[in-house]
């Protein structure tokens, strides 16, 4: 097993369902190590501690193998590593 890629990602104000919220979805590639604690990644945002980050949920991976399939079901999207908001890409 071989990591490609480590995301994270900063705080962004969206619209959702009409009203302005923080988000950290969107994750981008680090280029470096990330540094895993018990309940977050060091620097990425978690905006929504109900449902993310936190005991057993701090790090999301994903494999680089279902990458083409979503590309190919939206491929109007970027794409980049990232997308599928992964902290670490396998």
């Amino acid at each position: 097993m071989k990591i490609i890629s480590t995301n994270i990602g900063n705080p962004t104000t969206i619209t959702w369902k009409g009203e302005q919220q923080k988000t950290g979805i969107y994750k981008y590639p680090t280029g470096n190590h990330i540094h895993l604690e018990s309940e977050n990644v060091l620097n990425d945002t978690v905006s929504d501690r109900e449902f993310h980050g936190g005991i057993y949920m701090a790090c999301y991976l994903f494999s680089a193998d279902y990458y083409p399939y979503w590309k190919n079901k939206y491929p109007h999207l970027s794409w980049d590593w990232g997308e599928c908001l992964e902290k670490i890409l396998l």
